[in-house]
């Protein structure tokens, strides 16, 4: 069986039992703090699939990688221990990805990322996922990252597309123009 449907497949079952429980948007935030725990840290990984590392180990780990240390959903903590128990602990980091997925999905949310140099107003950053917003009708995950390195400008993403106004991508485009 490919290995991208069973991740899959428990996201699904795990959106449906967070919703059932009231819990889904919680587990939302708690799969996406996983799903970067396991970015940010990849012996995170190594140990899920460690099979000297006890169940009720990989279980603490997981937890603590969704929760920061405050008290997780019902939902969360009882479908690990299936996915757990069921020997699927190595696919954890895709179940959390897939999960994240369709949850935005079902919500109509997509991710926006605005890249600049210097930090901006919060009036501006509104602003601008309200146009977002209004333009792909559909509510907008919206981070600023602040990146002296574009020099200048900005770098907009969401969904599919993707708007790069930097003065670093303006120069490289010069310089290519002139060397040729």
């Amino acid at each position: 069986m490919d290995s991208g449907i069973i991740p899959m497949r428990y996201a699904k079952a795990l959106l449906r039992f967070a919703t059932e429980n009231g819990e889904e948007e919680r587990v939302y935030a708690e799969t996406s703090a996983m799903a970067q725990a396991f970015l940010r840290l990849p012996a995170l990984q190594q140990a899920m699939l460690n099979p000297v590392l006890s169940d009720e180990r990989k279980l603490q780990l997981l937890l603590a990688a969704a929760t920061d240390g405050t008290k997780p959903t019902q939902s969360l903590e009882r479908f690990l221990q299936l996915v757990i128990r069921q020997q699927r602990a190595a696919t954890a980091m895709w179940i959390a990805q897939s999960f994240g997925t369709l949850y935005r999905k079902a919500r109509h949310i997509i991710n926006g990322k605005l890249v600049v140099p210097v930090a901006v107003s919060d009036k501006l950053i509104a602003k601008l996922q309200q146009v977002i917003e209004a333009k792909s009708n559909c509510q907008v995950d919206f981070q600023v990252e602040v990146d002296p390195a574009i020099e200048g400008g900005f770098v907009l993403s969401y969904d599919t597309y993707r708007l790069d106004a930097s003065v670093r991508t303006e120069l490289a485009r010069v310089k290519r123009e002139l060397s040729l």
